[in-house]
């Protein structure tokens, strides 16, 4: 089953660890989901960490808002930071090879 995931909407913020905000399409088998939200952090010793969008409940402990698998949750992962060097507001570790990079509006991946 093909799934598309296509980043969109950034939103640069000024929080001390969360420093962007980008929204997600996931299309798989031809059902959309939009996942609204979903953070670029600052990681301590440098560089990105991308994580789902979060809610704090009822004991006070944050939680992530969205559960995917781990196969999706990664593919989320590379596309929001491909799509943050692509828009120049991250550094890429090694060089990109995926292809669709030269998309400058939204980043689509494919897996």
């Amino acid at each position: 089953m093909k799934t598309t995931i296509t980043v969109r909407h950034l939103r640069p913020l000024q929080g001390r660890t969360v420093y962007a905000l980008l929204d997600a399409d996931i299309e798989i088998g031809g059902v959309v989901i939009s996942i609204l939200g979903v953070q670029a952090r600052h990681l301590p010793k440098g560089g990105t960490s991308v994580h789902l969008p979060t809610y704090r409940d009822a004991d006070g402990v944050w939680r992530a808002a969205v559960v995917l698998p781990e196969e999706i949750r990664e593919g989320l992962s590379d596309a929001v930071l491909a799509f943050m060097v692509e828009e120049g507001v991250a550094v890429a570790k090694a060089p990109r090879t995926e292809a669709g990079a030269d998309e400058p509006a939204d980043m689509n991946l494919e897996f």
